[in-house]
């Protein structure tokens, strides 16, 4: 069994891939039932065949149990959201259940440490996950309150700058009463509520354009640079670059003028030319992504490991426990895909990408959906954050782009990542519940 173990692996997830896009031929949601049906076998038999593996290769029982107390994890999960929330997108549910499903057994081969951590942190952010959308309804009181979201965002990162841990030569976490965090993840939503609140600010209109005013645009985008800034002195250029380019993508929805667009990009190509002269560990992981074979034993080893097991890996993997990532450092957090591709095989990453595509595509489509400019800005803002992170983790492990640093959503290990991600979903829940009462 183990032997195919693998085949079967990647034709399960290839299946469950398929209905995420099957489902958009149809309208209604209810139309749709069988599909998410079908998904909830294909992931079943995906975790507990792998699990399955992890237990036959290493002989640990842990395996077995780790796998029965996810299983029900999900179980639950789905259950309580369909009947709490019978409006809410089951594709939405299904896919945070399945990508979660692939971080743990990745995570379950490499540290059994690890992911019983990310079991229990998982387990506390799907209860605030099932809390979220009932207090969508009250977001409009976060709305009036931006400025609010805007210091207390900005203090929190100023913490981190003058109190957090460095790693890897940056900034990025920190430490409270014995918990350690990463600030970025969590401000990310009160960034995003800012932007929005600055931008539909009701007293700041232009009456003639129906947009914030210029003062406001100024305001806001000062704020918006600080937030920016304050990253760049944490050497967190990765966050950095994603607050701007959420910042960028939600302005340009809100005044539509190109030249937010053309003047945005130029400022990120001067800002990235600096970031290039004033950081040395910049200048290493610009000089691992030219050429990490010039120097495979120092600034090019992660790359270039990273590169070796995505492509001994081929179409269906080496199998779980046939690879060897953990020669790739901080394989669990920043290159988890490359372990992914590495033992699951390419065609299970790929479906990675195309599972994270579809629910890019489910905020876009509920942002076009809502009437109410906070509540489409907010939206906008959470599915640029999301698509992003993506684009940027894959890119750097795949040699498309310099490393960044930043984790792949619901899949590398980190708990403050799994936490606002799972409360983004969450805020997207609520907005697709409430879709059909703020369509146009």
């Amino acid at each position: 069994m183990a032997g195919i173990s693998r085949y079967l692996i990647a034709v399960f997830v290839i299946f469950y891939t398929f209905h995420c896009f099957a489902v958009f031929s149809y309208k209604h949601e209810e139309d749709r039932t069988v599909f998410y049906i079908f998904q909830n076998v294909l992931m079943v038999l995906t975790h507990a065949l792998a699990f399955y593996v992890l237990f036959v290769k290493t002989g640990d029982p842990s395996m077995l149990i780790i796998c029965v107390v996810e299983e029900i994890m999900f179980f639950v999960f789905i259950i309580v959201f369909k009947y709490l929330y019978p409006r809410a997108s089951r594709l939405i549910t299904n896919n945070i259940c399945m990508l979660l499903c692939i971080g743990f057994i990745m995570l379950a081969r490499l540290s059994m440490t690890r992911a019983t951590r990310q079991l229990i942190t998982t387990a506390i952010s799907m209860i605030i996950a099932a809390i979220v959308p009932y207090l969508i309804q009250k977001i409009y009181l976060v709305r009036y309150y931006y400025w609010a979201a805007a210091i207390a965002g900005l203090g929190i990162l100023l913490a981190m700058l003058t109190k957090g841990t460095v790693t890897n030569g940056s900034r990025i976490s920190l430490t409270v009463l014995g918990f350690t965090f990463l600030p970025s993840d969590l401000v990310k939503l009160l960034y995003i509520f800012f932007i929005a609140g600055m931008l539909t600010d009701e007293d700041h209109i232009d009456p003639d354009t129906g947009r914030a005013d210029r003062p406001q645009l100024i305001a806001s985008g000062i704020v918006a640079l600080s937030y920016v800034g304050v990253l760049a002195l944490c050497r967190d250029l990765g966050s950095a670059l994603i607050f701007f380019i959420i910042c960028l993508f939600m302005f340009y929805a809100a005044y539509r003028m190109p030249v937010i667009l053309i003047g945005g990009t130029l400022g990120m190509g001067a800002a990235s030319i600096v970031g290039y002269k004033a950081f040395a560990h910049v200048r290493n992981r610009v000089s691992a992504w030219r050429d990490p074979f010039a120097d495979v034993e120092g600034n090019g080893y992660q790359i270039a490991q990273s590169l070796f097991a995505i492509g001994t890996g081929s179409w269906f993997g080496l199998g779980l426990m046939g690879g060897s990532p953990k020669s790739i450092p901080e394989v669990s957090k920043d290159f988890m895909f490359a372990a992914i591709t590495e033992e699951m095989g390419a065609l299970v990453g790929l479906c990675v990408i195309l599972i994270s595509l579809s629910n890019f595509l489910m905020f876009m489509n509920i942002s076009i959906a809502i009437r109410d400019p906070y509540l489409k800005y907010m939206s906008l803002g959470l599915g640029v954050n999301y698509g992003f992170q993506v684009i940027l983790t894959i890119g750097g492990v795949t040699k498309f782009i310099p490393l960044t640093g930043i984790t792949l959503p619901l899949v590398s290990y980190g708990g403050s990542s799994i936490m606002s991600t799972l409360t983004a979903f969450a805020i997207i829940q609520g907005l697709y519940i409430m879709k059909d009462d703020l369509r146009e």
